[in-house]
Parts: structure tokens; sequence; C-alpha cells
């Protein structure tokens, strides 16, 4: 019964229809469908049949990753299209964290696979905090800026003296309101500082950077490479990666990318993992 309830409270947010304002005001929840999340706990999903029947306790739960409509779609497909709930025990973590640093050659029988992959989806999918701060160019701080998670549809605006906080994960893309720059979380520290510079808008076609802005969108647009291989987007370059180890990051901006001509735009983020 504690499970339910405790499982009720956290669908709310997931089922709630985002009632998005052009003017970005405050974000009101608006209907509460009558539909449930998907819910995953320690790797398996669970019927809305065997949730009921399902006697977890809170103090048992380690971490609870969630994910709204559209993220949870991309991850888990149609079956998370009311979002998802991801929930891991302390128990399958303790086993989980410590087969993430077992030598590759190693072969795990069939229960410490499962185990690892768990592990891996947490180091991948878990919020991370990103912070920093939004000034003009000469370095005056910005206040009320709206800064946004483009991928996980979330946002925050600036503090009075321009800092800003903001939730992310693992691949996502910041990015404030009217600033031709783009933060890609591409590291995976829990903790991570990004500072933010608006420049003078763009007025005219004379301007270089408006032809740019005009061909290849957005600086969020950075050019994937996996492997060697240029990814078309970056929904490709998550589908191929999965949950694939990596080995090396490297990033680069449009000067250093000149090599991928114009794809690279606004910079490449080149990603080789274990073989």
């Amino acid at each position: 019964m504690k499970f339910l309830l405790f499982f009720a409270l956290f669908s709310l947010p997931l089922m709630a229809q985002e009632d998005k304002t052009q003017k970005g005001g405050i974000k009101d929840i608006g209907r509460i469908s009558n539909e449930s999340p998907l819910c995953i706990i320690d790797g398996k999903k669970l019927s809305r049949w065997s949730l009921k029947n399902k006697r977890l306790q809170p103090d048992e739960i380690a971490e609870i990753l969630l994910f709204f409509r559209e993220e949870a779609k991309n991850i888990f497909g149609s079956s998370a299209k009311y979002g998802a709930l991801y929930i891991i025990t302390k128990e399958t973590l303790s086993k989980a964290e410590a087969l993430i640093d077992i030598p590759a050659e190693r072969k795990l029988n069939r229960r410490e696979r499962h185990y690892r992959e768990i592990g891996e989806f947490y180091q991948t999918y878990r919020l991370i905090v990103v912070s920093g701060k939004v000034t003009d160019k000469e370095g005056n701080p910005l206040a009320n800026i709206k800064v946004r998670n483009n991928d996980r549809g979330t946002r925050t605006f600036t503090d009075s003296i321009g800092n800003y906080t903001i939730e992310a994960r693992r691949w996502n893309a910041i990015q404030p309101e009217n600033i031709e720059d783009c933060y890609l979380v591409v590291k995976e520290a829990k903790e991570q500082s990004y500072n933010f510079v608006q420049h003078p808008p763009v007025e005219s076609s004379s301007d270089p950077r408006a032809s740019t802005l005009a061909v290849f969108g957005s600086p969020c647009d950075k050019l994937f490479v996996l492997d060697g291989v240029p990814m078309k987007n970056k929904k490709s370059f998550l589908t191929k990666i999965g949950n694939k180890k990596i080995e090396k990051i490297i990033e680069l901006d449009a000067q250093q990318a000149s090599i991928y001509g114009s794809l690279a735009a606004y910079g490449v983020i080149i990603v080789n993992t274990k073989k």
C-alpha cells in the first residue's frame, strides 16, 4: 500500500499536460491524464497488475529516475508515451556499482550482466546539476533570463546576479533564451559549470552570424561522430551508442572541425567507444 501511494505521487508530474506560454511564464500543470507512466524496477518493466502486487517499501529504494513523455518515449519506446519511472533498489545498486569497473575481458554470467546494465543505465541517465552565470559581453550579470534544457523540456531563470542552476542528463543541451551559445552535457560529472555571454543580436543580413543561423540552425546542432562515423543528428547518435562504454570524447569548435565542412558549423563531438 505504501508503494502504491508513493508511485501515485510520483506519477502526477509525468502525466501532467504542460501549458507552455509564449512569454515564458510559470508552467501550469494543467489537466491530469488517466494513463499511468511506465514503471521499471531494477531493470524489469512492470504491468499495472504486477505493480499492484509489488511489495516495495520506500526505504528500500536507492534511486528514482523520472522521464517525461518525449524523453521517455525516445528511450523506452511507445510503452512509455505517458512518461516513465525507473526505480533502483539499494540492494541492486550496490551490486551494480560493484560490477561497473570489472575488466572487460572478464566473462560475466547472466545475472551479473543484468546488474552491470542497470549500473551503466544509471550512470548515463542520472541527473546532473549544471550551473553558471549569464552576462553581457562587458561581464555585467543578466537577471531573469530563461535557461532551457532543450531535451527535457524544463527551464529555469537567472537570479538577480545572473546565476542559474538546472538539471540535465548526459547529452542534454542547455541554452539560454536569445543567446547564440549552447552547452552540451558530454561529461558524467554530477556537477558541471558553464557560463554564457550574450552578444548583440543579429540585426542585418550583413552580420556573418546571420548566414550561419539561417543555414545551419541552432548552436545546439553539433555534429556527432561515433567511432569515426558522422551521425545524421543527435537522435541517431543516441540510438547507435545505446549502452556502449565510452573510451574517449573529443570536443572541437567550428574552426578546429573544418575538415568536416559545413556539417560542423557549430562544432563536433567525437565519441570513441571501447572495442
